[in-house]
């Protein structure tokens, strides 16, 4: 985070069902139509601030598809919460949408979910975005060995980082996020793919809801709202911030998602021309120009 403010402002010196769901288990990886997917950054909603995380240092991620009413699903979710706690993965949680007994599904999250992984039923877990679980019965090991070895298996996308600045107007309500990724398009995982697509996810930590059925009452790490940022290494978006379902703990997480490269397709062809430099992954000067001025605007409110 401190090279990233201190990139900035050196630039400016150069720069003018029933209760309970199915209990059986399946993998299901032949269902996954999108690529792996990378990044885990994040940062509350509520102040201005930047983040920059290194590749090795990036969180495993885990996508939950549940409902508050699916009680075996309360069996995953302790184990996701566990597996959390001792790995540091990125849990994220879609709701059913357009269901009566579940107010927290999303259009997006519900076309995110469908594009990559089909139709949801809940508990199913992702694991980086390329490995499907569903089911909430352990096998030959409990749950918590089970997902800690799917989300942590190594993964190699090289050398390079996940970044972005979120500069919060005054009005905390809307706010620039300007992100960067800067990584190797040389090596075999870049190499061996169309592109990388990032994502703005917009995340509630925690909502109170006591009418669910399965009894949990808080639910977290609630997916609102899923941004497509397109397919260049670096951006702004301006975000208006949806309103929470209570209290006021709404968080943005950065997510690259790999794009497969069409059947029958020369991966050296694939790419012709990458933004990213494999001999620097120093942000360009574009996107340094647009982070200068949203690291004054971040320190303006200070």
């Amino acid at each position: 985070m401190r090279r990233i403010f201190c990139l900035a402002l050196a630039l400016l010196l150069f720069i003018p069902s029933p209760a309970v769901s199915a209990g059986h288990n399946s993998n299901g990886d032949d269902t996954i139509t999108g690529g792996v997917i990378f990044g885990g950054a994040k940062i509350s909603a509520n102040a201005s601030g930047a983040v920059e995380v290194p590749f090795s240092e990036l969180p495993g991620i885990a996508e939950d598809f549940t409902a508050t009413w699916c009680d075996n699903c309360v069996y995953v979710e302790h184990a996701l919460h566990n597996v959390s706690v001792d790995t540091g993965t990125e849990v994220l949680y879609y709701h059913r949408n357009n269901d009566v007994e579940d107010p927290f599904g999303s259009d997006s999250g519900d076309s995110w979910w469908q594009r990559r992984y089909g139709p949801g039923i809940p508990p199913t877990v992702v694991f980086n975005g390329d490995e499907l679980r569903s089911g909430s019965l352990p096998g030959d090991e409990s749950l918590d060995d089970e997902f800690t070895a799917k989300v942590v298996r190594d993964f190699d996308i090289g050398n390079g980082d996940s970044q972005f600045i979120w500069a919060l107007e005054n009005n905390n309500t809307t706010g620039a996020f300007a992100w960067s990724l800067q990584y190797n398009s040389t090596h075999s995982t870049f190499a061996d793919s169309a592109g990388v697509q990032s994502w703005l996810f917009v995340l509630e930590d925690s909502a109170y809801f006591p009418e669910g059925g399965n009894g949990l009452e808080d639910y977290p790490n609630v997916v609102i709202d899923v941004i497509d940022l397109g397919t260049e290494s670096e951006g702004l978006y301006n975000l208006t911030l949806p309103s929470a379902w209570d209290d006021n703990d709404i968080t943005l997480m950065l997510i690259h998602e790999l794009i497969p490269l069409p059947p029958g397709t020369d991966s050296e062809t694939a790419q012709p021309g990458d933004s990213s430099d494999e001999s620097s992954f120093l942000p360009s000067i574009t996107l340094m120009a647009t982070l200068s001025v949203v690291a004054i605007a971040a320190f303006s409110r200070r």
